[in-house]
Formats: structure tokens, C-alpha cells, sequence
């Protein structure tokens, strides 16, 4: 995969995922934190509307729905298919703040087709 959370990175993935079918009729936006990247601690936020994610940007979203956080080991290997964000949350290494419900359940099947779709970026 190349460097996650990168500019680069951000300009492959948004429209990757906005180009995926909605998932549902569920509505939210999710912070991400991730801490100990190349780049830093990272900071970027996904939009969902109707199922579908309609912008995915660094920096912090106005009044997310959940706010999630991990290390960026923990990152790649949820972004590289080796380990669910559902694991991550059960074991504590990923920390959602927030809504939990419309993490957890509400926007798992976006979530889901996003990973896919990004792991499939390479």
C-alpha cells in the first residue's frame, strides 16, 4: 500500500470511495485520529450520506458523529485487511468517542465496501 495519509493518499481514496454504491440510507461523519504516522498524528474525517461517502479530507469535521482513534500500526493493518475495525474496538486499540451505535452498526456496511475498496487501491 502506499504511505496511508498522505496528500497522495487523499487524492486516491476520496474518489474511489465516492464512486462505490450506497450502502444504505444512513447519514454520519466520522473523525479519524491516528497517532504515530510518518507524517505525524493525522487528523481526517469521512462524509456519509445515503450510503455513500461523499467527501473524505484531513483536518477535523464540524460536529462528527464519532471520533475514532488508533495508532497508525493499528490503521494499517484495519486498511490493509489484516485486522476489522470491529477487533480493533473489542480489543481497545481502536477508541471510538461518540455515537458508538452509528459507528458500530449504522455505517458498518459502508465501511466495510470502503476498506475493501481501499485495500484494493494496493
Amino acid at each position: 500500500m502506499s504511505t496511508a495519509f498522505t496528500p497522495e493518499w487523499f487524492d486516491r481514496v476520496a474518489p474511489a470511495l465516492a464512486a462505490l454504491p450506497s450502502a444504505g440510507d444512513v447519514d454520519g461523519v466520522v473523525q479519524y485520529v491516528v497517532s504515530g504516522s510518518p507524517e505525524g498524528k493525522v487528523t481526517f474525517h469521512t462524509v456519509v450520506e445515503g450510503g455513500v461517502v461523499t467527501d473524505v479530507a484531513s483536518g477535523k469535521a464540524s460536529g462528527p458523529t464519532a471520533v475514532v482513534s488508533c495508532s497508525y500500526d493499528t490503521a494499517l493493518e484495519i486498511l490493509e485487511g489484516r485486522r476489522s475495525p470491529d477487533a480493533g474496538f473489542m480489543d481497545a486499540s481502536l477508541k471510538v468517542e461518540g455515537d458508538h451505535k452509528a459507528w458500530l452498526l449504522d455505517l458498518r456496511d459502508v465501511r466495510a465496501a470502503s476498506l475493501l475498496a481501499i485495500a484494493e487501491l494496493g
